[in-house]
C-alpha cells in the first residue's frame, strides 16, 4: 500500500483525530515558515530568535535556510505532552504550525491542486467525512510563498549569508506581527478551520 494518496482540494475523506502520537511522536517532520515561528514565539511570549534557537532546527540546504520543529531526542515533538491516561496534547495548540493544522493532508506545492492524504495516519478512514478548509489552505500557500520569496531576496538579492538571512526574515515577520498583521492573530488563523 502506498503511504500517500493524491486528493483534490474539494475531495472529502473520512478522518477523526484519535489523539495517538503518530504525527507528533514519530519524529516531527514539521517544516515551518517564519510566520509559524512568530506565531509560536508570541504565544509563548518569547523573543523569536531565542525561540528559534531553542525549538527550531535550521538546516542550510543549497544556500536557503530550512526550518523544522525540534524533537525531544526520542522522536517526539518538543511541544507534545501526555496526560496521565496516555492521551497526547499539544502545549502550543492554538499556535500550532500550519502544517499541523492541515495534517493528515500534506501540501507539497504552492499549487492547491497538489495535495496528498497520509494513509498511515490511524485517524484516516475513521469519523465523519471532512474536507480541507479552502481558506486555511490558501493562507498556508500564501505564507509559504512569502516565506521563500523573503529568504530568496535576502540571500540572492541582498547577499546575506543563510543564517543571517534566516534571522532577518524572522525579525521582519516579527515586526509585521507587532504592527498588527492579520496572519499573526491566532483567532483569525483559527477561523480558517482545520482538518
Amino acid at each position: 500500500m502506498a503511504r500517500y494518496r493524491a486528493i483534490r482540494p474539494d475531495e472529502g475523506f473520512r478522518f477523526k483525530c484519535i489523539r495517538c502520537d503518530f504525527c507528533c511522536g514519530t519524529g516531527p517532520n514539521v517544516s515551518l515558515t517564519v510566520f509559524d515561528i512568530v506565531r509560536m514565539a508570541r504565544f509563548l511570549r518569547m523573543d523569536p530568535i531565542e525561540f528559534t534557537e531553542r525549538y527550531v532546527k535550521v538546516i542550510i540546504a543549497d544556500l536557503l535556510p530550512f526550518f523544522s520543529l525540534r524533537d525531544k531526542g526520542n522522536g517526539e515533538c518538543v511541544f507534545m505532552e501526555r496526560k496521565p491516561n496516555g492521551e497526547t496534547i499539544c502545549v502550543i495548540y492554538p499556535a500550532r504550525p500550519m502544517r499541523c493544522r492541515l495534517y493528515p493532508v500534506i501540501v507539497e506545492s504552492v499549487k492547491p491542486e497538489r495535495l496528498y492524504l497520509d494513509l498511515m495516519c490511524p485517524g484516516v478512514g475513521q469519523g465523519p467525512v471532512v474536507r480541507v478548509p479552502r481558506r486555511l489552505l490558501e493562507q498556508y500557500i500564501a505564507e509559504r510563498r512569502r516565506h521563500y520569496d523573503t529568504l530568496y531576496r535576502l540571500v540572492f538579492e541582498e547577499g546575506l549569508e543563510p543564517r543571517e538571512a534566516a534571522k532577518r526574515a524572522i525579525m521582519e515577520a516579527w515586526r509585521e506581527a507587532e504592527e498588527g498583521a492579520k496572519w499573526a492573530d491566532l483567532d483569525y488563523i483559527e477561523s480558517l478551520g482545520g482538518v
